[in-house]
């Protein structure tokens, strides 16, 4: 009387069903790995972009005489901060009180050929006043 002998191990079957799930789970965890690198990188534009407002805008305060308050309108200027370029666009307008003018500022990044997007990445605003 012979018995078979069954060999312990995978059947070819199992190892292809096995190789499908992580197929699918290596694909599902690529894409959130994207995800995460495109906000990682979105957060660090931002980041700088806030930082460049600031800056701009305590320079303005610095820089301006005691007792002075800064000329109204609007001023275009190109940054370049951590290797990137930046476009700087200040307005300054009147507000209801005579010795206060309100400052806002926009960043938008600059692109390859100084391109630069619609939407402003950072926004900021501020006041200055004579006193």
């Amino acid at each position: 009387m012979t018995s078979a002998r069954r060999e312990g191990g995978f059947t070819l079957l199992e190892i292809l069903v096995a190789l499908a799930i992580f197929a699918v789970m290596s694909i599902t965890v690529y894409g959130r790995v994207g995800d995460v690198l495109m906000q990682t990188g979105s957060l660090e534009a931002r980041t700088f972009a806030t930082w460049i407002a600031q800056n701009s805008l305590t320079r303005l305060q610095l820089e301006l005489p005691p007792g002075e308050l800064p000329a109204t309108g609007r001023t275009v200027e190109n940054v370049s901060m951590t290797n990137r370029d930046w476009e700087l666009v200040t307005e300054i307008s009147n507000t209801g009180e005579p010795g206060l003018r309100r400052v806002e500022i926009r960043v938008h990044q600059v692109g390859e050929g100084g391109t630069r997007g619609d939407d402003a990445i950072a926004s900021l605003t501020g006041f200055v006043g004579r006193y």
